[in-house]
């Protein structure tokens, strides 16, 4: 539930609960302000903007917070080639408006029902964030598992298959080497004999 308002010659958003600045009014701070609404928000998609409804059924209401001062504006006008230079500063006196209420008809939002929402919010928030940790940290510990049998499995294979290539792999090297060794020497016995 939102309401648009009319305050010091501008229109506001509001909604139970947000905190507005608007120009400087009289009242003291801790009481409660009536704004005229403009508009009302009934449900979502149903908006309310018949004046003659709105005066005799909506109501906005809010709690002054403090009264502050805006932000320094700096004014500078210059004129060229004439040696004009005008410096001007100011800052406006403000508002600090907290809406409490926001009603039109039976309809009604109060402060307390826009705190409990948020926290109701924030409690649905912070349960989602939790079950996405752990199914992220369950997801995790299950690809470590896969991991770690996955690399065992290996290993496995890996320590089987070189132990049968070491045992049969010397015998063939030797074999070799005793058929090629005296066909060497044979060859070399036969070459000085040729040469003579």
């Amino acid at each position: 539930m939102y309401a648009i308002i009319r305050t010091g010659g501008h229109q506001e958003k509001v909604v139970v609960g947000e905190t507005i600045t608007v120009d400087h009014l009289k009242q003291e701070p801790d009481s409660e302000i009536r704004f005229a609404p403009l508009l009302i928000s009934v449900e979502e998609g149903n908006a309310v903007s018949d004046r003659k409804e709105l005066a005799d059924k909506g109501a906005v209401i809010g709690r002054v917070v403090q009264h502050v001062r805006g932000d320094k504006i700096d004014v500078f006008q210059y004129r060229h080639k004439t040696g004009y230079r005008r410096h001007i500063g100011h800052r406006s006196m403000l508002t600090l408006v907290e809406i409490s209420e926001i009603s039109f008809g039976e309809k009604k939002e109060t402060l307390d029902d826009a705190k409990a929402a948020s926290e109701k919010k924030d409690a649905d928030k912070a349960e989602a964030s939790k079950a996405a940790t752990e199914a992220r940290d369950k997801a995790r510990t299950e690809r470590k598992d896969a991991a770690k049998k996955k690399s065992a499995a290996s290993a496995a294979k890996k320590k089987a298959a070189p132990a049968a290539k070491k045992k049969a792999a010397p015998a063939k090297k030797t074999a070799a080497k005793k058929k090629a060794a005296p066909a060497a020497k044979k060859t070399e016995a036969a070459s000085p004999s040729s040469e003579e």
